[in-house]
C-alpha cells in the first residue's frame, strides 16, 4: 500500500506531544517529515522507523514494493489530472467572482482561464497577447515565494498567485485576478489600454471599452481571495501527492498481478 501521511494533529495524538513541540523538532531535524503545500506531512512508514531508532528496536524494513517517486521528474498534471484542475478552477472562479486558472512553471494554463475578463479575453485572442500574460504568469512562479501574494501582471492589472509545491519543490501556480483594488482613473486606463493594444497588436479601443469587465475589490476582499487560494493550493499539494502515491501503488499491483499470470 501507498505510504499514508500523517497531519500535525494525527502526528501529536501518535507521539502524545504538543504542536508546539512537533514544530520545534521539525526545525531542528529531530523528526522526518516533508513539506507538502503551505503543510507539514510526516511519511508514516518514516515514523515507524524513527518511533523503532528512539526506543532501540531493529527499524522496521521499508516498503520496498513502492519506490519514492523522484519528484523533480514530475509535472503537476502528473500529480493530479487536468480535467479535476478544471473543476477546481471553475468552481473557485464561480466561487469568489473573479477569473481563476492554474498554469505550470512555464506560465502554460492547463486548461482554459475560468470566468475570464472580457479584458484578458481580448488580449488572448492573439499570440503575442497570450505570450505576455504567459511571460508574467512564469515569471512569478520563478519568485521565492511561498505563500500566496498579489502581484500586477503586464496589462496592469492585479491577480493573486499560490504555489503547488511538494517538499519545497514547485509544480506549478494557482491564480485568481484580473481584478483592481482601487478603481482606476478612466483616462489614465484608457491611455494604458491603448499602449497595450499596440504592443500586443490587438485593439486599444475595445480594451479600454473593457474597463467594466474587471472586478473592482476592497483590499480586505483582495487578502481574503489570497488566503483561499492558498488552502486552495495547499489541497492540491496534498491530494495530488497522495493521489500519485495511490496511482503507483495500483500500477505496481497491476505489473505484479500480470507477472503472476504468466508463470
Amino acid at each position: 500500500m501507498a505510504d499514508r501521511l500523517l497531519t500535525t494533529r494525527e502526528l501529536q495524538d501518535l507521539l502524545q506531544l504538543d504542536r508546539v513541540t512537533i514544530y520545534r523538532m521539525v526545525k531542528e531535524g529531530e523528526i522526518p517529515a516533508l513539506r507538502v503545500g503551505g503543510q507539514w506531512r510526516f511519511s508514516a512508514d518514516a515514523i515507524d522507523r524513527w518511533l523503532a531508532r528512539q526506543q532501540g528496536e531493529p527499524a522496521p524494513k521499508p516498503n520496498n514494493r513502492e519506490p519514492a517517486p523522484d519528484l523533480e521528474n514530475l509535472e503537476l498534471d502528473d500529480l493530479i489530472d487536468i480535467a479535476t484542475l478544471q473543476g477546481i478552477q471553475n468552481q473557485f472562479a464561480q466561487l469568489v467572482g473573479v477569473a481563476a486558472f492554474i498554469t505550470d512553471l512555464e506560465g502554460q494554463p492547463f486548461a482554459a482561464c475560468s470566468r475570464c475578463s472580457r479584458f484578458c479575453q481580448i488580449i488572448h485572442s492573439e499570440p503575442a497577447g497570450m505570450a505576455a500574460c504567459q511571460e508574467s504568469w512564469r515569471s512569478i512562479a520563478l519568485l521565492d515565494q511561498e505563500d500566496a501574494a498579489i502581484h500586477v501582471c503586464h496589462a496592469g492589472i492585479q491577480y493573486a498567485s499560490a504555489p503547488v509545491s511538494v517538499n519545497h519543490l514547485r509544480f506549478g501556480l494557482v491564480t485568481a485576478g484580473q481584478f483592481f483594488t482601487e478603481s482606476p482613473d478612466p483616462e489614465i486606463f484608457r491611455q494604458r489600454a491603448l499602449a497595450t493594444g499596440e504592443r500586443l497588436g490587438v485593439s486599444g479601443p475595445a480594451l479600454a471599452e473593457a474597463m467594466d469587465s474587471l472586478t473592482i475589490l476592497s483590499h480586505g476582499q483582495a487578502m481574503q481571495i489570497t488566503n483561499l487560494l492558498q488552502t486552495i493550493a495547499n489541497a492540491i499539494s496534498s491530494i495530488g501527492y497522495q493521489s500519485y502515491q495511490a496511482r503507483q501503488t495500483l500500477a505496481r499491483i497491476a505489473e505484479l498481478t500480470a507477472r503472476a499470470s504468466e508463470q
